[in-house]
């Protein structure tokens, strides 16, 4: 009966939902390195323009929730989506996978999941990247490894005894018997992607190992990533600096990319500013991609943020983009 399916359903906690809209307008003017532009054919060679644009920085709506099994275990889950607020032009059309999965959480042995979802070495990463999900999101800089996989299953270690430590181990399984390289990269196409990370966080100081196998374009990448909060070390009030290292195998290339990344936020007293800049370097070995940015977050509220930013990334051998723009962020 009906009142029947409402007994039930009220049995079972309702899932929490939640999301974002981040949308900023940019000024983008790119000016292309004579000789590539001159390496170019007539019908290729690209022209310096320069534009304005609305961008939705990974907006999102989610729901999730967990349901308990046994006194020390329960099912958990999340469904969440991405959202373009600005247009429907991105491939992918509305309502795109994100972090997806269901799992089980146990008390004392930990978290299983499997779906879609974040590597270890991307999570790993944390808050160092100051401009994440903006036109000056380090993955414009040449860093790879910021990859979401597919068809996971991951575990988490719970706090290790003692210690501030956390592990995390995800397969990302190939799904398919192949035992060929693909002609173009000579990546395995028939072997599965590793991905495991190593975090310390306790009292302002977060530190982080993160390495990947057969994910993405990388052969393998490890990463060391790591912040501290000033304020907490009894140093400077309000300041947060951050500070990334990686390296790279990058499917069929010569030599390996090496990223540098320093980050630094301030928290400006009595006010609802905080200032923050980023500087990173990818060596790819016979050119390099560098950043250089600025910018501040006006905060209105807790869950609405102002942001203005401008920078330049300069691409040894290809093109310089300068970067100027502001937007508003809500959080729900």
């Amino acid at each position: 009966t009906a009142v029947a399916a409402l007994s039930v359903s009220a049995a079972h906690a309702a899932p929490t939902v939640y999301g974002k809209v981040f949308l900023t307008a940019d000024y983008t003017d790119t000016n292309y390195d004579d000789n590539y532009r001159a390496s170019a054919t007539a019908t290729s060679a690209p022209n310096d323009e320069s534009t304005v644009k609305l961008n939705s920085n990974a907006s999102r709506i989610g729901f999730k929730g967990s349901e308990e099994l046994t006194d020390t275990t329960k099912l958990i889950y999340q469904l969440e989506y991405g959202i373009d607020v600005d247009a429907d032009t991105n491939g992918k059309g509305q309502f795109y996978s994100r972090d997806t999965y269901v799992g089980l959480a146990h008390n004392t042995l930990g978290t299983v999941l499997a779906g879609r979802h974040n590597t270890p070495l991307k999570i790993a990463q944390h808050k160092v990247d100051v401009f994440n999900t903006t036109l000056l999101d380090m993955r414009n800089a040449g860093v790879s490894g910021e990859y979401r996989a597919n068809n996971v299953v991951a575990y988490k270690s719970p706090t290790i005894v003692g210690m501030p430590v956390t592990f995390t181990a995800a397969v990302s399984l190939s799904e398919v018997d192949k035992d060929t390289d693909s002609p173009a990269t000579e990546k395995d196409e028939g072997a599965n992607g590793y991905s495991a990370s190593l975090v310390y966080d306790q009292n302002g100081v977060y530190l982080a190992a993160g390495y990947d196998n057969n994910m993405g374009v990388e052969d393998t990448a490890w990463r060391l990533a790591g912040t501290v909060d000033m304020g907490k070390m009894n140093m400077v009030q309000g300041l947060t600096l951050g500070a990334l290292y990686q390296n790279a195998d990058l499917f069929n290339e010569n030599d390996d990319a090496k990223t540098w990344l320093i980050s630094g936020k301030y928290a400006i007293a009595n006010t609802p500013w905080t200032a923050k800049a980023q500087y990173i370097n990818t060596d790819f070995g016979n050119n390099d991609i560098s950043e250089v940015a600025v910018g501040g977050e006006y905060a209105f509220n807790k869950a609405t943020t102002g942001h203005i930013y401008a920078g330049q990334i300069s691409r040894d051998n290809y093109k310089d983009d300068t970067i100027v723009g502001t937007g508003i962020e809500y959080k729900f």
